[in-house]
C-alpha cells in the first residue's frame, strides 16, 4: 500500500477541484502518472503537479495526505469509497460529499456542503464546519444515510438537512435549523441555536442546551439514562416529540436537564 502526499505550492487565486484524487485511484499508478492526473482550476483542466509537490511513501493502508491551506481546494474525498484521506490544514467546500466508505480526518476547518449525501465511512473534523454539513444535495430530499461525522468545533446552519441515517456529533455549537426535515439517524449536539428539528418526522436529536424549540414539539415527559437509536446516554432528559407541524411526525428531541 502507498501514501500519496500532496503539498500545496501556494494558495490558488481561484478554487481548485480535486474530484478523483482518491486513495484507491493512486494505488496502482506510478509517480509520473499521478503528476499528470487532471484537476480543475477555474474553467480549465490542469495537471495535479502544477499546484502540488508530490511524494509517495509506503503505508499499511491506501492514503492521500493534503498539506497546506486547502480552503480553496474543493471536492476533497468526493465519492470516497475506501482508504483514508488526511488534510493537514483547512479544507474547502464539498469535502467528502457522497462518500460511502473510508475515513477522512481534517486538522482544521471545512467549508460548506461537506459530507453531502454521505452513506458510509467516518469523518473527523477537528475545527469548525460551514453550513449544510451532512445535508442533501441541492434539489434532493435524500440527505445523509449512513456513516459517522464528528466535529470538535462549531457547525453552521442546516446541519443534517434531510438526514435519513447515520450519526453526527457536534462538540461545539450548531447554528439555526440543525436537523431540518430530518427523517432518521442520530444527531448529538452540545448546544443548538434556534429551531433544531424543524420539519423533522423521524430520527433523534440529543442536545445539552438549546436556544429555542419550535411550538410543533410536544413535551412527552422525562427519561433517565435513555437508550436512543440503539445507543445508551447517561443523565436525565426532557423528551419532546415532533415536529407536529408535519403529518405523522415521530421525531424525538432529548434535552438534557
Amino acid at each position: 500500500m502507498r501514501e500519496l502526499i500532496l503539498k500545496l505550492k501556494e494558495k490558488p487565486d481561484l478554487c481548485l477541484e480535486v474530484e478523483g484524487i482518491l486513495p484507491n485511484v493512486i494505488v496502482e499508478k506510478d509517480v509520473g502518472e499521478i503528476e499528470n492526473l487532471p484537476i480543475q482550476y477555474g474553467n480549465r483542466k490542469v495537471k495535479l503537479s502544477e499546484f502540488f509537490d508530490i511524494s509517495v511513501e509506503k503505508s499499511e493502508t491506501p492514503r492521500v495526505v493534503f498539506e497546506g491551506d486547502m480552503s480553496r481546494v474543493k471536492r476533497i474525498g468526493w465519492k470516497l469509497d475506501g482508504g483514508e484521506i488526511i488534510v493537514r490544514g483547512n479544507a474547502g467546500m464539498y469535502l467528502g460529499a457522497f462518500m460511502s466508505n473510508g475515513r477522512i480526518i481534517v486538522e482544521g476547518d471545512v467549508g460548506h456542503f461537506s459530507a453531502l449525501n454521505m452513506s458510509g465511512g467516518e469523518m473527523i473534523i477537528k475545527g469548525n464546519a460551514g453550513d449544510y454539513l451532512c445535508a442533501s444535495y441541492r434539489g434532493d430530499w435524500r440527505g445523509m444515510s449512513g456513516g459517522t461525522v464528528i466535529v470538535k468545533g462549531n457547525v453552521g446552519k442546516e446541519l443534517g438537512s434531510y438526514m435519513r441515517g447515520g450519526k453526527i456529533v457536534v462538540e461545539g455549537i450548531a447554528d439555526d435549523f440543525a436537523g431540518v426535515s430530518m427523517k432518521g439517524g442520530l444527531m448529538v449536539i452540545n448546544k443548538a441555536k434556534s429551531r433544531p428539528g424543524a420539519g423533522m418526522t423521524a430520527g433523534s436529536i440529543v442536545v445539552n442546551d438549546v436556544d429555542e424549540l419550535l411550538p410543533g414539539f410536544f413535551e412527552e415527559g422525562e427519561e433517565e439514562n435513555p437508550e436512543i437509536e440503539g445507543e445508551k446516554f447517561e443523565g436525565r432528559f426532557k423528551v419532546f416529540s415532533g415536529d407536529h407541524a408535519e403529518r405523522k411526525a415521530k421525531g424525538k428531541i432529548y434535552l438534557r436537564i
